[in-house]
């Protein structure tokens, strides 16, 4: 990127004390990557192999930051800044973890960061420095470069060992359908379209658009904060996002009430992390938005479905299978084979024997595949629910018909004393309109799948970093 797209922008971002939108160049881009190279050799003497934890907001730095770590040869761990220190403190201790690059925003909030026996250090610290380190190519491709941890929606999560191999795996699939699709978008020809950065930098889908707009010499505009989505994106007019359901719900909502000027020529959504709603997906098609559908897990770099089909007929779908990784079924649930699949679980040899066998990962995830190719998750292995009859049942399933309703803004299905429960959270003086069209929906199903039980939450239900509900 420092020859091939010098003069391109690379990334935008709104500098809150100077009041205006910073561009950084691809050669200057390249240049910080080099200053932070030489600056984590002088500093940490025997940088290579040593495992270093990132805990910042995401943007620039943290992307110098996160290229500079691999580059350098040590082994990057991105944090989740949303955790409790007790949490945190427990996945560094197990990650390895012995020194930090941050940006201060997180010890302000958990000032016992600032105890930790490890070196803390300043994850811009690119900024001060003048000298550019030589760079090599990497010797082991195949080596440990990278630990991202799982976004468990129960239990603790695991150390993902990704190797820099495993990284750009699945760029083919993440980068070839943006040199077919200009056309289709209105692009012309040679534009280089730009992304609008909100996920956080320690998500898996977060990281892989990152390498990949940088390797195909696109810009990338970082969002600050979330509250200040429209400032930032009005600032900085994008092409393309990426989201997780819960932001493009709240996107449909603001479309659908005559907000849809405020989001510009923002048309593309990249929807991952979980299954969408068909329906608001054909309504966003029906607007004019494009809805690309991805399928990814951490352990395989977000690489397994890609679905650019705008056919109503496949938007309940992931997409088609990836054509440089193997897959299989086995009991219902999928199973992944290839160069995108991670080196297992750090430390953790028996978790990491109960998914990865002959080369062969275990997903999870429960699915089909139609006569045309395409892939259609039906829930998770973990939370299908086994009833005293012996029936077996997909909670999501039940979660995505009772979510329909207008009225319930959140469902979570699980099993209790041999019944199925929905646990509810919706609009004030809603109860007998989510009671009566989950009475309508139970029509429509087997007697075993029937929804016995209704109870009602006052608040939102428990998320995670990445929107999803929290089980157990």
């Amino acid at each position: 990127m420092e020859t091939a797209f010098a003069d391109r922008v690379a990334v935008r971002y709104y500098d809150e004390a100077a009041g205006a939108v910073r561009e950084i160049l691809y050669r200057d881009y390249a240049a910080d990557i080099r200053r932070m190279v030489g600056w984590l050799r002088r500093t940490l003497p025997g940088v290579e192999g040593r495992h270093i934890g990132l805990l910042a907001r995401s943007g620039y730095p943290y992307a110098v930051a996160l290229f500079s770590c691999l580059l350098a040869g040590a082994v990057a761990v991105p944090l989740n800044s949303e955790k409790s220190w007790p949490v945190l403190r427990d996945e560094m201790a197990r990650a390895d973890v012995t020194a930090l690059l941050t940006d201060g925003s997180y010890a302000e909030r958990e000032p016992e960061l600032r105890q930790w026996e490890g070196p803390l250090l300043d994850i811009a610290a690119f900024a001060r420095c003048t000298e550019l380190a030589e760079l090599a190519e990497c010797a082991d491709p195949g080596a440990l470069a990278l630990i991202v941890f799982t976004s468990d929606t129960t239990g603790r999560s695991k150390g993902v060992m990704l190797s820099q191999k495993n990284l750009f795996a699945p760029m083919r699939l993440f980068t070839e359908p943006f040199e077919t699709m200009p056309a289709q978008l209105g692009w012309p020809e040679g534009y280089q379209p730009s992304s609008f950065s909100v996920l956080p930098l320690f998500h898996i889908a977060a990281l892989t658009s990152l390498i990949s707009w940088s390797i195909s010499g696109s810009a990338i505009n970082f969002c600050s904060d979330l509250r200040r989505f429209y400032r930032d994106l009005a600032l900085m007019p994008s092409d393309v996002m990426a989201v997780v359901p819960t932001l493009l719900k709240s996107i449909h909502h603001d479309v659908t009430h005559g907000k849809a000027g405020r989001l510009g020529k923002l048309r593309l959504f990249t929807c991952g992390a979980a299954t969408y709603d068909p329906q608001m997906l054909a309504d966003l098609i029906g607007r004019g938005f494009t809805i690309i559908q991805t399928y990814g897990l951490t352990e395989t770099v977000g690489d397994g479905g890609w679905n650019s089909a705008q056919d109503p007929a496949h938007l309940s779908s992931v997409g088609l299978r990836d054509p440089d990784m193997e897959y299989r079924l086995e009991d219902g649930e999928l199973c992944m084979k290839g160069d995108a699949v991670m080196l297992g679980y750090y430390r953790e040899p028996e978790k990491t024997a109960a998914v990865l066998r002959d080369g062969w990962f275990h997903t999870g995830d429960l699915a089909r595949i139609d006569p045309d190719g395409y892939l259609y998750l039906t829930g998770r292995k973990q939370y299908r629910m086994v009833l005293p009859s012996g029936e077996k049942v997909s909670p999501e399933e039940i979660e995505t018909l009772l979510g329909r309703c207008p009225a319930a803004l959140e469902v979570l299905v699980r099993e209790q004393g041999g019944r199925i429960c929905a646990r509810v959270f919706c609009r004030d003086g809603a109860r007998d309109t989510v009671r009566a069209f989950i009475r309508e929906t139970n029509r429509s199903l087997p007697l075993y799948k029937r929804v016995t039980a209704v109870e009602f939450s006052s608040q939102p239900l428990p998320r995670n970093a990445l929107g999803k509900l929290q089980r157990g």
